[in-house]
Parts: structure tokens; C-alpha cells; sequence
């Protein structure tokens, strides 16, 4: 009797082990987006990564961080639960997708041109007619689309689409101010070798948590953000990465509709939504 109650008794705390390390496990992936994120002689790099391993460090977490291609990291935080993916803009497509923390980033999504251009770049009427290339499933191309240009190219990477306006074979890139220049120099071609013709939108990038993402993850996550802003140590890795750039000082929590039946579930996202933080831009 004593033996089968022992048993029991480890066979319930190897479950409650399991479950306890699964509770709070999280994958924590990323794109090849230089400076914003990527990877150098096998390490995740860039503005975002030092600023997620700052909260991991001060969390106690260890999670490793996969710099992946980007179909691949949007595919498993659309798909499964307790991913983390960085960074992402909170457009109006992604509305009810994901759970939104930040921003951790200010961008500018804008069209680029070859210095030689000889097109007429002066009416955004008849940039809307031009072939556009732009990266692949990004929130970049849903701009594009919802502003209607009608020649949108999408690309496998920012630096296919570089080459391709330098080859002449379209005759704008669709790309962030950010990561501009980056991508100009890995496809190997000088700053001074393109132009900025027109601002299409400003956008924030955020932390974007799968929409099933436990509450008290969340919660971590946003108390950890907002302890790196109070302090100021969040504006000086901006400043490291991006100069005199204005780095976003609130924090903003917006999640997803969830589909909750358990009481118990219900009262953790109410308070995970109980206002602790600024909400204003």
C-alpha cells in the first residue's frame, strides 16, 4: 500500500513538474532584419535582441533566441501557443492575430528609388503604377496593398528586393528608414546609391505574443518592459543602435480577442488588462 501510494505520489509530482515547466516555457523567435534583429557568426544580434535579453535577464529567463526566416517565424506565432515573435508593426490586419507589447521600436515604411532614376517620382498617382518590390508577407506589402499599388513584387528577403531595383528590374523597394541603408550595404551597393521618394505610413514595432500565450507570461513581460523604460536603460540601447532617433518611452498592452470558457481564465486576462501603464502615443 505504502509503495502504490508512493508511486502515485511521483507520478503526480513528475505531472505537476511537466506542467509546471510547460506553463512557462516560451519560444522566442525572430527575423534576419539588421540593425532592428539579426544573426552574426551564430549569435542573434541587433537593437531588439539586446533589449530582449536585457528582460530576459532581469525575468530569469533563458529562452533561446532563433533568428529565422520570416514566413517560418510568422507561420508558428499565428499557429501556436507561447511563441514570442520580434518585432512586429500592429497594423489592422493583425488586429484580433496576436497579443501586441510595446513599442520597442519607431519606424517610417517608405519608397526608395535608384539616385539615376530618370522617372517622375513627384505624383504618388503615378508611383502607384510602378513596380514595387517589397519583402514577402510583411506588413510592408499590406500597405501597399490597402494604399492600391498596383504593381507590388514580393521577394524572399529585403536584399533580393535591393538588387532588383539596382538591376533596374523594378523601380522602387518598399522598406523601413530603419533598415534601409543596412540592406543597401549587404547587397553591396553605397548609401549615396538610392533616394527616398515618399513616406507611405509611421508605424510601431512591438513584441507579438501568440494569441493563446499564457496571461502570466504577458504580464511578465510588460512589467519587465516597463521597469527597462522607467529606468532609462531602454533609451540608451536605442540610442547605441539608432543615434538621436526618438525612442518610444510608454508601453502599450493591446491583445487579441480571446476564446475563453473558465472563469478562472476570464479573471487572469482582466487583470492582465487592468491599467498599470500609459496607453497613449
Amino acid at each position: 500500500m505504502i509503495q502504490s501510494l508512493f508511486g502515485l505520489f511521483l507520478v503526480l509530482l513528475a505531472s505537476a513538474s511537466w506542467a509546471g515547466s510547460n506553463s512557462s516555457s516560451l519560444r522566442v523567435v525572430t527575423e534576419y532584419w539588421p540593425p532592428v534583429t539579426f544573426e552574426e557568426d551564430g549569435k542573434p544580434q541587433g537593437m531588439a535582441v539586446e533589449l530582449t535579453q536585457v528582460l530576459q535577464k532581469q525575468m530569469n529567463r533563458s529562452e533561446p533566441i532563433e533568428v529565422l526566416p520570416w514566413p517560418r517565424a510568422y507561420h508558428l506565432v499565428l499557429n501556436q501557443p507561447n511563441v514570442l515573435l520580434f518585432t512586429m508593426i500592429d497594423n489592422a490586419e493583425r488586429k484580433n492575430l496576436f497579443n501586441f507589447l510595446g513599442p520597442i521600436a519607431q519606424g517610417e515604411i517608405a519608397l526608395f528609388a535608384r539616385r539615376t532614376t530618370v522617372l517622375d517620382l513627384s505624383d504618388k498617382e503615378k508611383l502607384k503604377k510602378m513596380a514595387v518590390s517589397v519583402h514577402r508577407g510583411t506588413a510592408f506589402q499590406d500597405t501597399l496593398t490597402r494604399q492600391k499599388f498596383k504593381k507590388i513584387v514580393p521577394v524572399n528577403s529585403p536584399v533580393s528586393g535591393v538588387k532588383m531595383l539596382m538591376a533596374g528590374r523594378v523601380d522602387l523597394i518598399c522598406e523601413d528608414v530603419l533598415a534601409v541603408t543596412r540592406m543597401m550595404q549587404e547587397a553591396g551597393y553605397p548609401e549615396d546609391a538610392f533616394v527616398k521618394v515618399a513616406t507611405l505610413e509611421r508605424v510601431d514595432y512591438y513584441y507579438a505574443f501568440s494569441k493563446n500565450t499564457e496571461p502570466a507570461i504577458i504580464r511578465q513581460w510588460k512589467e519587465s518592459l516597463e521597469k527597462t523604460k522607467r529606468s532609462g536603460q531602454f533609451k540608451a540601447i536605442y540610442k547605441k543602435w539608432f543615434g538621436n532617433n526618438p525612442a518610444p518611452e510608454n508601453v502599450i498592452l493591446r491583445l487579441a480577442e480571446q476564446d475563453l470558457e473558465k472563469p478562472e481564465e476570464k479573471l487572469l486576462w482582466a487583470e492582465l488588462l487592468t491599467p498599470q501603464f500609459s496607453d497613449q502615443k
